[in-house]
């Protein structure tokens, strides 16, 4: 039997990741606690709530955790502030934060601000609203808000995130679906993240442009009149297709699992292109980075509760040559 057996059979199980040894998971427990553990083959180990053998004892206070991954990081939410608890690095993430902000907020887009930090955690000021993967189709006019702020801006001096780099985390994370067994074997699939590593990797002449390099409909928030983009401490110099397909991808998956319209969808859709028709990049190298999103998102949920039941459906449509039929 296969570890990620063990794991989704987990009682209150919410999310689950690769990690050193086993599989880290976050359950909720009959409290409505967060709680996280790793699953290994000697057997499962939970952490009390708001514990972690790395982070230590996690503050709370008037606060609720509402993300905690295994010896990684631990989310804390307040009436009035966001504090995010790391193994290491709390000032680069606070630094590439505030640079970040700035580049968004001339956008004009609400970002959090950085009111502390130490080396192991950050507070940030709490946004209004909702994500627009929450809101489905009632969050349409975020979208709109999005396409038409969108900017390409080069003059940062950042860390640059090539198609190397990108290709590299398609592996990584195809290894280790493979490892924990938790896609079948798949010839087609296999072959697929091949191709599309070299295409990624092909971009000695590609422009770079201030990039979220994680940014999907969960990072986006909308209150109704401002849009609010979330967890920016990943910013990167990079092609502009990274941003703007990783978002493609994930409203065709929202479609496909019936959060959103097939109208919603088709305009997100022409919004993004009509975007990335405006920025420094290819159609190849467009190509390249959807076609990479859709089979991230294959291996990173292959390891979620839930999933079983559409992600064969996703697959096919990842490995297919034409874009998702609403």
């Amino acid at each position: 039997m296969s570890l990620i057996t063990d794991v989704l059979a987990i009682n209150g199980l919410k999310r689950a990741w690769p990690a050193d040894g086993g599989i880290a998971v976050e359950l909720v427990d009959r409290r409505g606690h967060i709680r996280a553990g790793l699953v290994t083959p000697s057997g499962v180990a939970m952490s009390l709530y708001a514990c972690d053998p790395v982070l230590g004892q996690i503050p709370v206070g008037q606060g609720e955790l509402v993300v905690h991954r295994h010896a990684r990081r631990g989310v804390v939410i307040a009436d009035r502030f966001v504090t995010k608890h790391v193994r290491k690095g709390g000032e680069r993430i606070a630094r590439k934060t505030i640079v970040a902000g700035r580049a968004y907020r001339s956008w004009g887009l609400a970002v959090a601000d950085v009111t502390q930090w130490t080396s192991t955690s950050v507070t940030y000021t709490r946004l209004p609203g909702r994500s627009l993967g929450d809101l489905g189709d009632e969050g349409l006019p975020g979208w709109k808000a999005l396409t038409q702020a969108w900017q390409a801006m080069r003059d940062y001096v950042l860390e640059a995130h090539s198609g190397a780099h990108e290709a590299r985390i398609l592996a990584r994370w195809a290894g280790q679906a493979s490892a924990f067994e938790t896609v079948p074997d798949n010839p087609l699939l296999t072959q697929a993240v091949l191709d599309v590593s070299a295409r990624l990797a092909d971009d000695t002449d590609a422009s770079r442009v201030l990039s979220h390099a994680d940014l999907h409909d969960g990072q986006l928030l909308w209150d109704g009149d401002t849009l609010g983009v979330i967890d920016l401490d990943g910013v990167r110099m990079a092609d502009p297709a990274l941003d703007l397909m990783n978002l493609r991808a994930h409203a065709e998956l929202h479609h496909l699992r019936g959060f959103l319209s097939a109208h919603t969808l088709d305009t997100i859709i022409g919004l993004l292109d009509d975007v990335a028709s405006s920025m420094p990049t290819t159609s190849a190298r467009i190509d390249a980075y959807l076609r990479s999103a859709r089979l991230r998102l294959i291996f990173v949920h292959s390891f979620r509760p839930g999933a079983r039941s559409w992600l064969q459906h996703w697959t096919h449509h990842a490995l297919s040559s034409s874009t998702l039929t609403p």
